[in-house]
């Protein structure tokens, strides 16, 4: 994984603060009813789930470049803020439906940077070892840095303020676009480390 450095030191760190906000969402709210504890602990999976997967990504592009260049450590400390509010936006969003517009936006571009910022330093990564990868890794990372910005690009497209208006099964589209977005995502992304 990432090499025994600050920045692994501080993305650790940064990871596992996120997690630990996400939980601790969950002591904090005041469940009435079984639907409640249930979407809770989906909106907690779900959290969880984008951190850990963000993390295992991040993690295997930033062991496989030079961690001490200045526009990599931006890119990952710009990366860093996003993953540390992402369950904060995450948890609004479950918390007040008056908030849930500004709060939507706020959490599809949250996303977005993600995902776009991901894609840039694994872009990095195939520029520094475009030599040395073998073809199969430079398939593989160039396949994982498309797919995360049709991603990106997804979740800017869901900021569109009809996807916020219109609405299936009582839900915005938006959300269904996010949902679709991260299907796509791990799929692709299982399907890219299996072949």
């Amino acid at each position: 994984m990432l090499q025994n450095s600050a920045i692994e030191k501080l993305t650790t760190a940064v990871f596992g603060f996120a997690l630990a906000v996400g939980a601790l969402s969950l002591t904090s709210a005041n469940p009435e009813t079984a639907a409640d504890v249930v979407e809770g602990l989906v909106l907690f999976s779900l959290s969880f789930l984008i951190l850990v997967v963000i993390w295992w990504g991040t993690s295997e592009i930033m062991s496989k470049i030079d961690q001490s260049k200045p526009v990599t450590i931006f890119l990952n400390i710009a990366l860093l803020f996003f993953v540390a509010i992402e369950p904060y936006l995450l948890n609004i969003l479950n918390i007040s439906a008056s908030l849930f517009p500004l709060s939507s936006s706020l959490y599809g571009i949250d996303m977005a940077f993600l995902m776009g910022l991901s894609a840039a330093l694994c872009h990095i990564l195939i520029k520094e070892n475009k030599a040395t990868l073998t073809a199969q890794q430079l398939r593989h990372f160039t396949i994982g840095r498309n797919r995360q910005l049709v991603c990106a690009g997804l979740f800017f497209v869901s900021l569109l303020p009809q996807f916020l208006e219109w609405n299936l099964a009582g839900m915005p589209v938006r959300v269904f676009i996010w949902f679709a977005t991260l299907a796509f995502s791990l799929t692709a992304s299982t399907r890219n480390r299996n072949k």
